[in-house]
């Protein structure tokens, strides 16, 4: 009988996103090179690969899917843009999942720090273990419940408090506000579109947004609900019909 599960390691293999490596706890680094043979490493070399060891489970965000790549993409080109004056870079990974992309933000920059939200408590709970994992500055809460508005995402929240028994730390008072100098969110259309408020009251004056899990047909809903908010907000990238939605948000 064959193994499943050696089969699907066996056929999920790292994942090159430009100079970013994602690995997972059965890659080893022969996998890793290969990976890299099969994408063109002309303008690379060992000091410019960024690698990250994930342990998905059953958190989204493990970098096969367009949204993902494209978020991470987005990151890469965000990270020199917002260093601040003293070099510190925050970044807000709204719906982490796995941690990815916040994570993705610390590694390319080694003073930069994460802070992830998700309304699953092991989401949470794996984000912050991959964080241990690569040794990076990223940690992740529950949301405050006032803030979830739409009921099945709320219904979510609330089985994850009582789930954790309030264990699971939310996010505090002196990280819920306009602190972070670039937010991402992949997650989906609908739930994007009603956290537009809160989104925005994260993100400093001429910082970025950078919005997936968006199919094509639906974006022109996401950007006039952010429109409010952000300047310059638009279509970015388009991947296997899927969409990134980027912005500004206003001075």
């Amino acid at each position: 009988d064959r193994d499943w599960v050696v089969h699907v390691q066996q056929s999920w293999t790292p994942i090159v996103v430009s100079n970013m490596v994602l690995r997972f706890p059965w890659h080893s680094d022969d996998d890793v090179k290969d990976a890299l043979s099969k994408v063109d490493t002309e303008d690379m070399d060992d000091s410019t690969i960024t690698e990250l060891k994930l342990e998905g489970g059953i958190a989204f965000g493990t970098g096969e899917h367009p949204t993902t790549q494209m978020c991470l993409s987005w990151i890469q080109q965000q990270v020199p843009l917002h260093n601040n004056a003293n070099g510190r870079m925050k970044i807000m990974d709204y719906g982490a999942g796995s941690g990815v992309l916040g994570l993705a933000a610390c590694a390319l920059d080694s003073t930069a720090t994460a802070v992830g939200i998700d309304i699953d408590a092991d989401a949470v709970r794996i984000a912050n273990a991959n964080a241990e994992t690569n040794s990076l500055p990223m940690i992740n809460y529950l949301p405050p419940l006032e803030e979830t508005t739409d009921s099945e995402s709320k219904s979510v929240l609330m089985k994850a408090h009582q789930k954790q028994q309030f264990e699971q730390d939310i996010l505090p008072d002196e990280k819920n506000g306009p602190y972070y100098d670039a937010c991402v969110a992949n997650i989906l259309a609908g739930p994007l579109v009603i956290l537009a408020p809160t989104l925005a009251s994260l993100v400093k004056p001429g910082g970025g947004l950078g919005l997936s899990g968006i199919l094509a047909p639906q974006a022109d809903m996401v950007i006039e609900a952010y429109a409010e908010y952000f300047d310059n907000v638009q279509v970015e990238q388009e991947l296997n019909g899927w969409v990134l939605i980027t912005g500004t948000r206003e001075t």
